[in-house]
């Protein structure tokens, strides 16, 4: 396999669906890509995609793929799969599926769980109960497990195994109920510091679900299987190629931008924000102020601080002022016009938090402050952006602390790095150089990296990252804008939950 001239990676995303071939110098071979039907609420707070959705779509990409390929096909010495993460779909004894995805983006929660949590504990483990109850509580709380449990009982009879979306693709791939450890992130009971599945039984009561309705997990550069003939049919890809676990979308992202040391940052502007830091030591915050998760390089991990409205704000923003065919034109518009809006939007100030934050701000709400008759769309376009890079830079300070490393370099990825209004005020806001790549396919060139690595292709991820990994502009920071920034992020943002809170909770009343 060491002789294949090309790897490929299939990125499962929200949006769409996307597969890449590369060649080792991260040059796109071949691409295709196709989009998802949006995902439908059948009650507020819901989010579900139809069950066939992922692998329907994902077909016609590889098929696609395959025939502009032709017999260069069989060049492909290995393919990647990764996908957008916290979705979750049962099978039954047969494989089939039971009912549709319940997605990341869905908001609901099991308190029945939480009171019926110590029942059916023995008495270890309800001493164990006592000392992380606030940990089994959220845990037992956010569970799409136990959702089923208490509101789908006949689901959760028949479930047979539980994947994610890179699990049930690489089990319709292979026949093999397998995973990559960098998948399983949400509420699952995996022993992050140790990467390994729990063997505490309590966890898996209080989450719901058993060991045996889990896939077998599998470590970065790991083959899981092999294209079956069935498959092969199916998708058009070669029988026989090797499947490869990778990590999730941001994970991927995160080595695919070149952040792989322990100084390096990345910032993922997508529709949610994350920014994240490569570990080679496990670091845990009690409060889930952010989250360690497996990542894309073996034995390390990503410390990922989110904001659950991230460049969905932006998304908000084109609805108010632009039927959807015209969002793309009103982005245009506004990158042009908040080049020539100061930083600090001319005292107009977004609080970013239509979702709260649960452990930093968890009775947040968003807010508009200081409008006058002077502003217009442009200023509150910028302010949105101003805001999602304040709440990063706010979660990257915890980060800093607990890993005890100071960032140096940062990356940023995602729709938001497309705009060069939004790099420089990034730089400006962390004071740091704010680096753009070449290619927008950052997560795709992540996981083509575990690949490569799985065939030989690279000697290591320092040697894939030189290999496909381009930095295209550097954005500086500018000493007088720096200036303006810390004194908002000091004396605005950082102050906005203290004196607002007794204003959210009585807002929160008339919900």
């Amino acid at each position: 396999m060491g002789n294949k001239k090309y790897i490929m990676s299939i990125d499962i995303g929200t949006q769409s669906i996307r597969a890449i071939v590369f060649d080792r110098n991260g040059n796109q071979i071949k691409n295709e890509r196709v989009l998802n039907k949006p995902y439908y609420s059948m009650k507020p707070g819901w989010a579900e995609v139809p069950a066939d959705e992922y692998w329907s779509k994902m077909c016609i990409v590889t098929n696609r793929i395959a025939e502009k390929m032709g017999d260069k096909k069989y060049d492909i010495g290995a393919c990647a799969i990764t996908a957008n993460r916290d979705n979750i779909i049962p099978l039954d004894e047969n494989g089939d599926y039971i009912r549709d995805w319940i997605t990341w983006i869905d908001q609901r929660r099991v308190p029945e769980a939480v009171e019926n949590c110590y029942v059916g504990l023995s008495t270890p483990e309800r001493i164990l109960y006592k000392v992380k109850k606030k940990t089994f509580d959220f845990l037992s709380y956010q569970s799409k497990f136990n959702w089923f449990k208490y509101h789908e009982p006949d689901t959760y009879e028949k479930a047979y195994k539980y994947l994610s979306i890179a699990g049930l693709v690489t089990y319709r791939l292979t026949g093999k109920f397998k995973d990559s450890i960098g998948m399983q992130v949400g509420v699952l009971p995996i022993n992050h510091g140790k990467l390994e599945w729990y063997d505490l039984d309590i966890v898996y009561k209080v989450i719901g679900v058993r060991r045996d309705q889990l896939p077998e997990i599998c470590h970065p550069n790991e083959i899981m299987g092999y294209v079956t003939k069935k498959a092969s049919i199916e998708t058009g890809l070669p029988q026989g190629l090797p499947i490869v676990a990778a990590g999730g979308d941001k994970q991927c992202e995160t080595l695919g931008s070149g952040c792989f040391r322990d100084d390096q940052a990345v910032i993922s502007y997508g529709t949610l924000a994350t920014i994240a830091v490569t570990s080679n030591k496990y670091v845990q915050d009690s409060d889930f102020t952010y989250y360690t998760w497996p990542s894309s390089i073996k034995g390390a991990w990503n410390p990922e601080f989110n904001i659950y409205r991230g460049y969905w704000l932006v998304t908000w923003f084109c609805r108010q002022y632009a039927e959807e065919e015209g969002f793309p034109n009103l982005i245009d518009e506004m990158n042009i016009q908040a080049k020539d809006v100061p930083p600090g939007s001319n005292g107009l100030f977004v609080y970013p938090f239509w979702t709260p934050h649960p452990a930093l701000y968890p009775i947040a709400k968003g807010a508009i402050v200081g409008w006058t008759d002077y502003h217009g769309k442009e200023h509150l376009y910028r302010a949105i952006l101003e805001s999602i890079a304040f709440a990063l830079r706010d979660g990257l300070h915890v980060i800093e602390k607990d890993t005890k490393n100071k960032i140096e370099e940062l990356y940023v990825v995602g729709g938001g790095s497309k705009s060069d209004v939004s790099m420089q005020l990034t730089a400006d806001i962390f004071n740091m150089p704010a680096k753009r790549l070449q290619t927008h396919e950052v997560c795709a060139i992540g996981a083509a990296i575990n690949a490569g690595l799985a065939i030989n292709m690279f000697i290591d991820e320092e040697d894939a990252v030189k290999s496909m990994t381009k930095i295209s502009k550097v954005f500086h920071p500018i000493k007088e804008s720096v200036k303006v920034y810390n004194d908002i992020f000091d004396n605005v943002y950082k102050k906005m939950y203290t004196n607002g809170k007794n204003i959210f909770e009585t807002l929160a009343k008339y919900e």
